[in-house]
């Protein structure tokens, strides 16, 4: 017999109330949507009174879980930390590791990692001691996730090899699968292109499904992007975008257009990458609407949102730099023009070879303003919009070996260049070192703290290594030779602790 078998119309008191608690209970279990059934509340009311501390606790838990299906993340907690009081009063190891683990799902929508890995680690004892090994095992996944939002990979890895472990000796492909991808991701962090696509393929063995697949191609055609193989990029993402538009995947599809847009970059179709980065913004700006109820707006308060999500005047004095640089940039663009304009009447050969290094720089700075506008427009993500205002500042201060020779007024160029960008007539590495420091979490700061004996020059060419700057790049913004900015980084790497030749971006990034 089963409970839809059973008429409820034939049943009141307790016996209804069991009815109606199982059947939510069943539907749960099964997948099926729950968020309409809210005679959970009654059923907890009922047993509350009645003093059942068993039944009070599995409806204190799906209270919660029904609130949590809602996105209504604030009203949830509550029913599931009563749920945790009540269910220590009972010996039920599985239930309580489930309601620990929803607890740990919460502070993690809510970006709040750190308690989200306590109540995980809960979990995990609670599943063991249930034998729950299913349970146990997507816990470790959980954990080694929030880890990987924190950019704390070492201890990413660690709890994703400990729930891979665990899942070959349970023979549970489906965590095999997405842990295996998992891992890929996390080596692609590194840099580890090779063993990010071993782990990426691997994944692909364990599972047939349609979304892993879709999800292992992106993947891919993101590590090749990082590598620069374009061809192989656009093979694996042009699959995964069929999956995707079919399915109407509004998230992948969003990462997709954001991948397709850095491939034409990389070719150079500034018009597509730009086509491209408009589609990913709009999704963006759904995404983005569509999830922020007043409920998530509230807890994001509370949370802390990597660092990056700061007050609303702090938001509005950064949009008002950004339109000041895009005006700027304009207006620098019109001077460059109609400088190599008047030049090329006069020095036709010579203006040629300039008129051809000019149009490369105003089209990246074209790219850039109009990028940065749909960025503007459509965009609110604040960690985002510090990447963005740091790609013009890195572009303004290498902008000098786009234009060549010793003639005066093109280095007088330079100098308007600057004042409008910076406000003075050279670089503002405060400007600069304040973005690359905010978008590595203070890392920076953290920097200049573990290692006083490098001084200034060493400890700003370190800085601009770890931010993927090229050595002629740093030549131009230190004002240095490339030969003395080698002879600089390997100073630095003996100060620092770095093998010779070695890896100094590789090397921060390992300390623990």
């Amino acid at each position: 017999m089963t409970l839809d078998s059973i008429p409820p119309s034939k049943l009141n008191g307790e016996p209804l109330h069991r009815y109606n608690l199982l059947k939510i209970q069943a539907k749960y279990k099964a997948y099926k949507d729950i968020t309409s059934d809210t005679v959970i509340f009654e059923v907890r009311d009922f047993y509350l009174n009645e003093n059942n501390m068993d039944y009070t606790a599995l409806a204190y838990y799906y209270c919660g879980m029904i609130l949590f299906e809602q996105n209504k993340f604030k009203e949830a907690m509550p029913e599931l930390l009563n749920a945790e009081v009540y269910v220590s009063k009972i010996k039920n190891p599985n239930l309580r590791g489930l309601i620990q683990s929803s607890i740990g799902r919460i502070f993690q929508k809510q970006y709040s990692e750190s308690k989200s890995i306590q109540y995980f680690l809960l979990a995990v004892d609670s599943f063991n001691e249930a034998t729950n090994y299913k349970c146990e095992i997507i816990s470790y996944h959980l954990i080694g996730n929030s880890y990987l939002m924190m950019s704390n990979r070492d201890s990413a890895f660690y709890y994703y090899n400990k729930c891979l472990d665990l899942a070959h000796i349970a023979n549970d492909s489906v965590e095999i699968a997405n842990t295996t991808l998992n891992l890929g991701v996390t080596y692609r962090e590194i840099g580890e292109y090779d063993t990010a696509n071993k782990y990426v393929k691997e994944s692909g063995k364990y599972s047939a499904d349609s979304v892993l697949q879709m999800k292992l191609n992106l993947n891919l055609s993101k590590t090749f992007i990082k590598k620069g193989i374009l061809d192989s990029a656009a093979f694996y993402i042009d699959k995964s975008l069929t999956f995707a538009r079919s399915k109407g995947n509004l998230v992948t599809l969003t990462s997709i257009y954001r991948g397709l847009s850095d491939i034409e970059e990389g070719r150079r179709d500034y018009k597509q990458a730009l086509s491209y980065y408009k589609e990913y913004a709009k999704n963006l700006h759904t995404i983005v609407n569509e999830n922020k109820n007043p409920e998530i707006l509230e807890l994001q308060k509370k949370y802390k949102y990597e660092q990056f999500l700061n007050e609303n005047n702090r938001l509005k004095i950064k949009q008002q730099q950004s339109q000041l640089i895009f005006s700027s940039l304009f207006f620098v663009i019109c001077i460059i023009a109609l400088f190599f304009y008047k030049r090329s009447v006069q020095h036709k050969k010579d203006a040629l070879e300039k008129e051809n290094e000019i149009l490369e720089a105003e089209n990246k700075i074209l790219q850039l303003i109009e990028m940065s506008k749909s960025f503007d427009e459509k965009e609110n993500n604040m960690r985002s919009m510090l990447l963005h205002h740091f790609d013009i500042l890195r572009k303004a201060a290498t902008l000098e070996k786009y234009v060549k020779g010793d003639n005066k007024q093109d280095h007088r160029l330079i100098k308007v260049f600057n004042e409008i960008v910076y406000g003075q007539d050279s670089l503002n590495w405060d400007l600069l070192y304040q973005d690359m420091n905010e978008i590595h979490r203070g890392l920076f700061d953290r920097l200049r703290n573990d290692y006083p004996a490098l001084d200034e020059t060493e400890f700003r060419i370190c800085c601009l290594t770890y931010a993927n700057f090229s050595c002629g790049e740093i030549g131009i913004i230190t004002g240095l030779k490339p030969n003395t900015v080698q002879m600089k980084r390997s100073s630095i790497r003996k100060k620092i602790g770095v093998e010779p030749l070695g890896n100094i971006k590789e090397y921060i990034d390992s300390r623990p």
